[in-house]
Formats: structure tokens, C-alpha cells, sequence
């Protein structure tokens, strides 16, 4: 449906149906979604040259997904050939690569097209796209902006003032070695836990410095073997039987993460275990012990991050940072520690990500403006109030406990329900009440007020600066799945060029992805 509200269209901007913004993950899918619709009137703004979103550009060493393999990729496009159980950083970007051409939507992409600000024109009912590289008029809007696309830049007085080398995990400098000079490595995230013991056997001397240690769990990545690799081929549905393993496995710790954090002590005995059993230095397996809850920060998996802060040549520093000097980083018990490279695994912007700023709904106000201090808030983690025809993946409280694929997919399809409803009932534009939004928000913050994230004695980047989990699904995956296979029209505003129809009843104008099938 390509109706309006208003002709006065500017002719000279060319005009396509839906605008995603961002080739990851999320962006990719909701493509081929849209392609196997067959709604194939869409572009793709990329700021990069290449497909992968965060598999793209962060190449540091080590840099591995969490999530098996199995799960950690589209259900419609299952890849027999992964190398290992827990895929590493240029498989996932291969795969991504592959499914851009198999389902022939590379010709779709722009890239180089950074967006420099997505503008909704409510008198016409579109979105006005301004890139890099030129301006588009979109019926739809799908921003695939990615949680993780962001490097966060510590405050710390002084880093701008340091003489050697300084880089982000997610801008990794490949052009400056690190072997045989003395490293800083400031966080000890995810990030950082895979590629500190590719630097440390290089180092002459690497410093960690740790403000809050990790609770790490024993890695259980294998290698695929090659006959392995021929028996998922050959037997397809091996492979989905492995996925849906993999997913009942995340599945099971829902309960405790949210209802009944007491099912997560034997997580919690593994993790000591195994920092027992790899560090036998009392002194450091204390500083190395978490003091909260297993689950309240994100946990990760090693069995080599422990034996290389164990190295001579490796001190883990958990003194406060004051500043740093030309020479390198001052403590705040006046120590100076003399490096030579700064590498900063300070994880990601979530809660301030820069394009919140870029995407403009009615009003003139941004979704920053919408989401002043962290404090984001949306329906389902897909539909924004104020945001007509505005679709959002991975938006707040929209992260369920497995594989970010799986949370992709089902808003996909709800998004792909929206667009059939919207053609169905000749809706020019749809926007969520903010009765719906606040609704849920509200439900969500009912349904997390116990969970570990939000009282397990951390502080992480779920939360927002007033204490609010932004980043979960109060629920299990099925739950998740389940409500994202239905639009309810009665929680949004419906605007047609010949009429207007407002409801706030849940139980109106039901639409379901099976009904439009």
C-alpha cells in the first residue's frame, strides 16, 4: 500500500516503501523477511562497506559469539558448515555474507549511506531519509540501529593526553603491534575476557585494570569436525534438533534469572569451582571473586582468560583510576603505571546511542528527546509512541534470554503482521497509544522488579540511570514468540487518508501473522 495523506510529495526524492537502516544482524533479517513477503520495494542504509553490522567491525582477537552456532543464526537458513560450536567473529560475517546473496537482496544495500537523520513527515505520512549520500522518502522505517554498534569512550582526565597507543575492542588497531610492549587493558566485559589472553602471552608486561570481576563459566566450545560437518548435511534435521536443544537449554534459565534466582546456584557453585580450580593465588582468586549475583551482570565463558591473568608478566590492578598521564595511567593511590598501549574494553553506548538522536517522530522530537537520560521505553521493544510507522529491533525490553537472532526473528514477523494489516485496512499510519506503551512498561517493570538483573546487587548497562531494566523481556522466549505473532490494532492509533480510528481496547481488531498468511 503506497497511499498517503497528502500528494505534495517532493518528486524529485525517490520514493521506496520501506528504509532499514543498519546491514547487521537485524537489518539483513528484517530484509529477507521482507523480500520473502514480497515486499521487495526496500533499501538498506549502511554506514559501513560490508554487511555484518557488529561482526563487521569488531575484529579484535578472539572475538567469538556466546551462543552456539546452532542458534546463533536464522531459522531459515540453518548453516551445516560452522567449524566450531561457538562460531568465532569471521565465520558469523561469512554466513552473514552468504545469506545476503542467497536470498538476493545485496542489490538493496547502500552502502557508505551513513544516516544523518530519519524525519517523520506526518502531512504525508512518510519518512524522510536524509544519508551521506543522498535522501529518500520511505512509507516504513525499520531501525536495525544494534545495541552493540557503539563504542563506549570512558570519561577518564587525561586519556586524550597519553603518548602511546589508545583503541577501543571495538576498533580494534591492527596496524600497531602489541608484542613485547606494556598493555593496559581498562574493563574486563566480554570483550575483554576473549582478547586478553590472545595479548598476553605477547606482552612484555600487561596490566588489567578491574573495577568489577566477571563471573566466567568453563567453555564448552568444540571444534566441528569434518565429519560431523557431513552428517548435519546430509540430515538436516539433526541440525534443527540441535538448535531446539540449545534453546530449550536458554529457555530453562529464564525461571531463574527472573522468578527464582535460587535455581541458579548450581550456575553460581560452577563458576567458583572453576575459578578455584584455574587460580590457586588466594590473593588473586579474591580479587578475581565476584561480590553479587550470578546472572546480574552478563556472565561469559573461558578456559583461558583465567591461566593468562595468572602469567608472571600479568597484573590485574584493581585500584581506581584517577587519570591518565603521557606515561600512563595514575591510580588513586598516586601509583603511576607506566604503559605503552591503552586498550579499552569498556563495552558499548546502549541507553545513549547517538542515532537516537537521528530518528525524528512528531513534533520534531528524536527518540533521545522521547528517552531523555537512558529512560527508554517503547511497546513490545518494537513501536515507539510518537513514531508513526516506526519499527524498532531489538528496541527496549525486547532482549529474551537466548540467541538475539531468535528475539530478531519474531519482530520481524510481527512488523511483516503490521505491513499486511496496514494494507488490509488501508491504514496510511500506525503509531502505538501511549496508553499500550505505558501499559506495558508497566507490566515489565511489575515482572523484573525481583529478577537477578534488577536486584542482584550490580550495576550494568540493563539498567537505566534511574534503576529501570531497558534491555529484558519480562518472560520466557515462548512468551516472547507468542505476543510478537499478533498486532493488536486496538492498541494503536490508525490514520487513512478517508478516516481515523483510535482504540485503546486490547481486545479489538486482532490480527494475526496466521490469519494474514
Amino acid at each position: 500500500m503506497t497511499e498517503t495523506l497528502s500528494d505534495n510529495t517532493d518528486s524529485t526524492v525517490p520514493q521506496i516503501d520501506v528504509a532499514i537502516i543498519g546491514a547487521g544482524f537485524g537489518g539483513l533479517g528484517a530484509a529477507i523477511g521482507l523480500e520473502q513477503d514480497g515486499r521487495g520495494d526496500f533499501l538498506i542504509f549502511e554506514r559501513d562497506a560490508a554487511v555484518g553490522g557488529t561482526w563487521h567491525v569488531n575484529t579484535y582477537p578472539g572475538a567469538q559469539c556466546d551462543i552456539p552456532s546452532a542458534l546463533y543464526s536464522f531459522s531459515f537458513a540453518p548453516n551445516p558448515d560452522w567449524t566450531r560450536l561457538y562460531p568465532l567473529q569471521p565465520e558469523i560475517e561469512a554466513y552473514l555474507n552468504d545469506c545476503t546473496d542467497r536470498f538476493g537482496i545485496r542489490d538493496r544495500i547502500r552502502f557508505g549511506h551513513e544516516v544523518l537523520d530519519a524525519t517523520w513527515n506526518d502531512e504525508q505520512a512518510r519518512w524522510v531519509v536524509r544519508t551521506s549520500a543522498g535522501t529518500w522518502s520511505a512509507r516504513i522505517l525499520i531501525g536495525a540501529l544494534g545495541p552493540f554498534s557503539e563504542p563506549a569512550t570512558p570519561k577518564i582526565e587525561g586519556l586524550e593526553s597519553f603518548s602511546g597507543t589508545v583503541f577501543h575492542s571495538g576498533k580494534w588497531d591492527h596496524q600497531s603491534s602489541t608484542k613485547g610492549r606494556r598493555i593496559a587493558v581498562i574493563g574486563t566485559g566480554a570483550s575483554a575476557v576473549q582478547f586478553v589472553p590472545r595479548l598476553a602471552p605477547e606482552a612484555a608486561h600487561l596490566t588489567l585494570f578491574q573495577r568489577t570481576p566477571t563471573w566466567i563459566l568453563p567453555h564448552p566450545d568444540r571444534p566441528i569436525s569434518e565429519s560431523g560437518r557431513s552428517l548435519l548435511r546430509r540430515f538436516p534435521p539433526l541440525q534443527r534438533a540441535m538448535r531446539r536443544t540449545f534453546d530449550l537449554f536458554q529457555e530453562a534459565l529464564v525461571p531463574g534469572l527472573i522468578d527464582h534466582r535460587s535455581l541458579l546456584a548450581p550456575l553460581t557453585a560452577l563458576g567458583r569451582a572453576h575459578l578455584r580450580r584455574q587460580v590457586k593465588d588466594p590473593v588473586l582468586r579474591e580479587k578475581l571473586s565476584p561480590d553479587y549475583r550470578f546472572g546480574c551482570k552478563r556472565p561469559t565463558f573461558s578456559n583461558k582468560f583465567y591461566p593468562a591473568l595468572c602469567r608472571e608478566n600479568v597484573t590485574v590492578e584493581t585500584t581506581g583510576i584517577a587519570r591518565i598521564a603521557p606515561e600512563g595511567i595514575v591510580t588513586t593511590d598516586g601509583i603511576l603505571h607506566e604503559v605503552d598501549v591503552i586498550v579499552l574494553g569498556t563495552g558499548f553506548t546502549v541507553s545513549g546511542h547517538t542515532g537516537f538522536r537521528r530518528i525524528v517522530g512528531r513534533d520534531g522530537k528524536s527518540l533521545a528527546d522521547r528517552w531523555p537520560d537512558g529512560e527508554m521505553s517503547s511497546y513490545r521493544g518494537t513501536t515507539v509512541h510518537g513514531f508513526p510507522n516506526f519499527f524498532m529491533l531489538l528496541g527496549p525490553n525486547s532482549v529474551v534470554y537466548t540467541s538475539q537472532v531468535v528475539t530478531i526473528e519474531a519482530q520481524v514477523n510481527y512488523i511483516l503482521a503490521a505491513l499486511r494489516a496496514m494494507d488490509t485496512n488501508a491504514i496510511a499510519a500506525l503509531e502505538v497509544s501511549m496508553r499500550a506503551q505505558t501499559t506495558f512498561a508497566e507490566h515489565t517493570d511489575r515482572k523484573l522488579a525481583g529478577s537477578v538483573w534488577n536486584s542482584g546487587g550490580c550495576s550494568s548497562y540493563y539498567l537505566s540511570p534511574s534503576g529501570r531494566n531497558v534491555t529484558y523481556w519480562p518472560g520466557s522466549v515462548r512468551n516472547f514468540t507468542r505476543r510478537m505473532s499478533t498486532i493488536e490494532l486496538g492498541h494503536y492509533h490508525c490514520r487513512s487518508a478517508t478516516f481515523d480510528m483510535v482504540s485503546d481496547s486490547p481486545d479489538t481488531a486482532l490480527v494475526t501473522t496466521k490469519d494474514l498468511a
